[in-house]
Parts: C-alpha cells; sequence; structure tokens
C-alpha cells in the first residue's frame, strides 16, 4: 500500500460515512429524488460541473490534448459551455415549473404521453450507464497506474463507494457531496498545475519550448495523424463535437435534472452562469498544461497519464495525493449523479408505482442493479474512455434536443411527433456511432454520428408531428408553462440574476484575452 493509496480509501470511506449521515435527512420521494427542490446556488452550480467533469476531463480529454488534438478540442470546449447558459434559459426554467421529479416525467405530462415517458427514461438510462462504465474505467484506470492495485479491485472499491452514497442519500447526498468534491478538485487541480507549469520555466517559456519541439501541437489543425488527414475535417469535427456539448450541457440528462432541484428559477440561470465558468476554466488550463507535458513524452507512459504521471513526478508528495483523490472525487461525484438519475428513472417512469415507499425501494434496487451491469462491462471491456464518453454524450443530443426545445417553443409539435422523432434520433446516433467507434470503420465527417442522428430526429419530430394534431391536453400542459409562479418575480432575485449575467459577458472578454495572451502569442512568436 502506497501513500496515493492510503489517500484515496481514506476519502472514499469519508464520502460513505457522509452518505449515511445525509440518509438521516431523506424522508420521502421529493428528498430522494430532487432533494426536496431547495437547493440554493452553491449545490447546484458543484453538481454540475462535478457530474461534467469525472475521469473524462482529468483522463479523457487530457488525452485528446496531449496527443496533439489541443486546438479543435478548445474550440469543442468554447462552443460547449454557452450550452449552459441557453439551456438554463430556454428549457431548464421551464422544467422546473413543471414540478416533475424526473425529465422523462416531464415529457409525459408535456405531451400527455405514457410511450414517450417510457422512452425517455429508456434513453436516459442506457445513456447515463455508459457514460458510468466510462467514469468507472476511468476511476479504474487511474487507481491502478497510482496504486498499483488490481483493476478489477480498484473498480470494485469505488463502486461499493458511489452505491452506497447514492442508495443511502438519493439526490440530496448527490448534490452536498458533488459540491464538496467539486471544490476539492477545482482547488487541487489549480494548485498542481501552478506547481508543475512553475517547474517547466512558466507559461510562455513552456508553450514555446513546446512549440519549436512539435509545432503542430498548438497548431490550428492538430496533428493530422491523430484523427483527420486534413485541417479542414478536423475543424468541422471540432465544430460539430461543440454543437454536441453544447447541446449536452443544455439538456443532458445529468446536468438538466440539477434545475428540478433548485430553490427557484432564478437559482437555475446563475447556477448556469457560474457552472460555465467553471467548466471554461478547467477544461482551459487541465488540457492545456497536458499539452506542455509532452516536454517529457520519453517518461510519461501515454496520454492518458500524462497529468496523472505529471502530479505524481512534479509536486511534492501531499500536493499529488490530494490532487489524484481530487481526481477520483471526480469521478464518484459524476457516478453518483448517474446512478441517482438511473435510480429514480426506473422507479418513476419505468414502472407505475403509487406508494412513495415502494418507490424509493425500487429506486435503491435500480441502483445496484445498475451497479452490477456496469461492473461486469467495465472488467470484461478494456477501458475506452474518450470514446464511450463522446457515445453517451452523442447519443443523448440526438435523442432528445430536438424534442426538449420543441416541447417549450412550438405550438405545433405532437406526442407523436415527439416519439418518433426521439427514437430515431437515438436509434440513428447509436447506430453509426457503433459502426464508426466498435466497427472499426472510418466514415466521412458528413456521416457524423452527431449529423445523422440530429437530422433523423428533425425528420421524425416533423413529419410525425404533420400527420397528427395537438390534442387539448397537449396544449394546456404547454401553456402551464408560460404562467410564472409566485414569488419568482422579485426585484431582489431579477437584480442578482442581471449581475451574475453581465459578469458572465465580462468573462467572456476575460477568457479572449486570457487565450491570446497564454496560447496565441507565445505560440506565433515561435513560429512566424
Amino acid at each position: 500500500m502506497n501513500v496515493y493509496f492510503l489517500g484515496m480509501a481514506i476519502s472514499m470511506v469519508f464520502y460513505i460515512v457522509l452518505g449515511i449521515a445525509i440518509s438521516r435527512k431523506v424522508k420521502n420521494v421529493n428528498d430522494f429524488f430532487v432533494a426536496g427542490r431547495q437547493a440554493p446556488t452553491i449545490l447546484i452550480v458543484g453538481s454540475l460541473v462535478a457530474s461534467y467533469c469525472s475521469t473524462g476531463l482529468f483522463m479523457g480529454d487530457v488525452g485528446e490534448a496531449y496527443s496533439g488534438f489541443f486546438t479543435p478540442f478548445m474550440m469543442t470546449v468554447m462552443m460547449q459551455v454557452g450550452g449552459y447558459v441557453l439551456g438554463s434559459v430556454f428549457f431548464g426554467k421551464y422544467l422546473r415549473r413543471s414540478e416533475a421529479l424526473t425529465i422523462p416525467e416531464f415529457f409525459g405530462k408535456r405531451f400527455d404521453s405514457r410511450p414517450l415517458r417510457v422512452l425517455a427514461a429508456v434513453t436516459a438510462i442506457i445513456t447515463m450507464s455508459v457514460y458510468l462504465l466510462s467514469v468507472m474505467q476511468g476511476i479504474g484506470t487511474l487507481m491502478n497506474y497510482v496504486t498499483g492495485v488490481d483493476y478489477n479491485v480498484c473498480i470494485l472499491l469505488a463502486l461499493i463507494t458511489f452505491a452506497v452514497l447514492t442508495v443511502l442519500s438519493g439526490s440530496k447526498g448527490v448534490l452536498i457531496t458533488d459540491t464538496l468534491m467539486f471544490g476539492i478538485f477545482t482547488a487541487a487541480s489549480i494548485i498542481a498545475i501552478g506547481i508543475i507549469v512553475g517547474k517547466l520555466g512558466g507559461w510562455t517559456v513552456a508553450v514555446k519550448n513546446v512549440t519549436r519541439l512539435n509545432p503542430t501541437l498548438f497548431s490550428w489543425h492538430g496533428d493530422l495523424s491523430h484523427l483527420y488527414p486534413t485541417g479542414t475535417e478536423n475543424m468541422v469535427w471540432a465544430v460539430l463535437t461543440g454543437l454536441t456539448w453544447m447541446a449536452v450541457c443544455a439538456v443532458g440528462p445529468w446536468q438538466s435534472s440539477r434545475y428540478l432541484m433548485a430553490k427557484n428559477e432564478h437559482v437555475v440561470v446563475r447556477s448556469a452562469v457560474w457552472a460555465a465558468v467553471g467548466v471554461a476554466v478547467l477544461e482551459f488550463f487541465v488540457p492545456t498544461t497536458a499539452v506542455l507535458l509532452n516536454i517529457y513524452a520519453d517518461k510519461i507512459p501515454g496520454s492518458t497519464e500524462s497529468m496523472i504521471w505529471a502530479v505524481m513526478n512534479l509536486t511534492p508528495t501531499i500536493v499529488g495525493v490530494v490532487s489524484l483523490t481530487g481526481v477520483l472525487a471526480a469521478g464518484i461525484s459524476s457516478a453518483t449523479t448517474f446512478l441517482s438519475l438511473i435510480g429514480s428513472s426506473v422507479s418513476n417512469d419505468i414502472f407505475v408505482i403509487e406508494s412513495d415507499k415502494k418507490k424509493l425501494t425500487m429506486g435503491r434496487i435500480a441502483i445496484v442493479a445498475a451497479c452490477l451491469v456496469v461492473l461486469i462491462l467495465a472488467v470484461f471491456n478494456p477501458p475506452q474512455i474518450y470514446i464511450v464518453l463522446l457515445l453517451s454524450g452523442t447519443v443523448v443530443v440526438c435523442s432528445w434536443f430536438p424534442v426538449c426545445i420543441a416541447s417549450i417553443w412550438s405550438k405545433r409539435v405532437t406526442k407523436t411527433g415527439a416519439f418518433i422523432g426521439m427514437l430515431c434520433g437515438f436509434v440513428g446516433c447509436a447506430a453509426m456511432k457503433i459502426i464508426g467507434s466498435v466497427g472499426g470503420v472510418s466514415l466521412p465527417i458528413y456521416f457524423d454520428s452527431f449529423v445523422v442522428g440530429l437530422i433523423a430526429n428533425l425528420l421524425g419530430l416533423v413529419i410525425g408531428s404533420a400527420l397528427t394534431r395537438p390534442t387539448v391536453k397537449e396544449t394546456e400542459e404547454r401553456e402551464k408553462l408560460f404562467l410564472i409562479p409566485k414569488g419568482e418575480a422579485t426585484a431582489e432575485e431579477i437584480r442578482k440574476t442581471k449581475r451574475t449575467l453581465i459578469g458572465f459577458m465580462m468573462f467572456g472578454v476575460t477568457v479572449t484575452i486570457v487565450l491570446i495572451l497564454l496560447w496565441v502569442m507565445p505560440y506565433w512568436s515561435e513560429i512566424k
């Protein structure tokens, strides 16, 4: 047992104990599924960022950036963070008004359709199970590399941790632990990055040194041997992926479901803004630091482990322990979010259960069952963290995004159109993703799963709605979403939200300046 394993073990025990303590405050399904709808901004922000980051950021995204795909990847990041704000304004606050326990329940109520509710639940469960597999593989790879403990033992220990935490405390525990973990991995990342960059001679010096070593690492097209052979195709990929993840941040179930727990609609919007800031900061500094680590390419075992290696070899031991425990926390926080949503979708949407007590029991059984299935998949399939991550994100966008937006902003969309659109989007995207990723077939960029799935969804949505008419119930349910609840229009809350949005615009200007100073200028000075 080394010091890193000890730190991780202590943290996992702490989270389990915290989950047990929080479970005493879980009294009913509202507490378990939506945290009593009383969560403040800080808890929503913490959960949004923590459920997004996971090991996908610290290993998957890092691996892509280190491998020379930095600029296309950074384009996707700067596009996707806008999804938080757009999603909260155009979908999230209306979702909260529905007072549903889950997003599939929202679809069912909005379109007065049990089949659509079940379909939404099934697509959500499949997508989140796939995403959970990515997280499990990331946690296992991280712990195995850092501690030397067998990969299967590592994923079993992690699974026990987030299964116990989620089963006992539900969404209330998830929000609190997510926020705690968000604080840990953010602070640890900032400290570790500062030390690592210092050892590289400072930020601009490191950028110049890496550019001299390999000019393609920071070039506009990236390494042309990594994905597509031309810069144009790589840029098209970046735009499509950016749009995909913009939609994920806007309506993805592990993101937008947090809004159901918010204290009010202003918390929804403010949380989205701050989440966008948090994700943008982490997604710039962590992957960029990974690119700078190419200086040590002869010592780093693989792209996915580049930041882990740096933390273990370039920072003091105590910083390394805290940092890697923070990465573990990011993975656990995402896993608890996915499990909580799987449990609520099964017990609230798949089965018709009237009793709150039985609904809670079924939700907990579903969580345990999901853990066992994902454990088996993680053991018998080799880790493919980034591929699995992209698969889950793209599928949920193609299944849900057009239907989510149309459910609020279209008077003409019907239950038939929504059902056909969601089904066609899911099948079309999943089929293309499996052919491209699992089947090993190299597809042209215009056959990207995002393009095929989204077009299939829109065609199904339009054709299905053209052949039918909205019922009176569907129309009434949509009109209810535009009734502003009492207490939402207070002057103080409006002022706070306006200040937050102004701050976000200023943040956008700051990001532009930072990118120019820390990336463009040092790079350009070396290649001109």
